[in-house]
């Protein structure tokens, strides 16, 4: 079966690195495709504020994995700002949405 892209409100000033993010939703439509749920679901980059938001599946393909959604900062994956793991897309849409607000991620361009 073939799903859309996830939709997201992405504010200005964010490049999209990749995008595999789809509405895929274990909840919703079973088992069967699984492979949807991967550890490169989707990356955003914030240049000026020198961020990336990091979206994955662990493990890969596994329907008992979570997704991770992590905020870094200048490339320093093993210490992330942010850091959710969760079952529900609702939440990780959530705070994607969330982190991609100025208000939110002002806090760390100045670091």
């Amino acid at each position: 079966m073939y799903y859309e892209l996830q939709p997201l409100r992405i504010q200005a000033g964010w490049k999209i690195e990749y995008n595999n993010f789809t509405e895929y939703d274990v909840d919703i439509h079973g088992l069967n495709d699984v492979f949807e749920l991967n550890e490169d679901l989707l990356q955003l980059y914030n240049e000026k504020a020198n961020l990336i938001i990091d979206l994955g599946w662990y493990p890969s393909h596994d329907i008992n994995g979570k997704y991770l959604l992590l905020l870094v900062k200048d490339y320093k994956w093993d210490c992330p700002l942010e850091q959710i793991t969760s079952k529900s897309k609702k939440k990780i849409i959530a705070c994607i949405e969330k982190w991609v607000c100025h208000d939110f991620f002002a806090k760390y361009s100045d670091r």
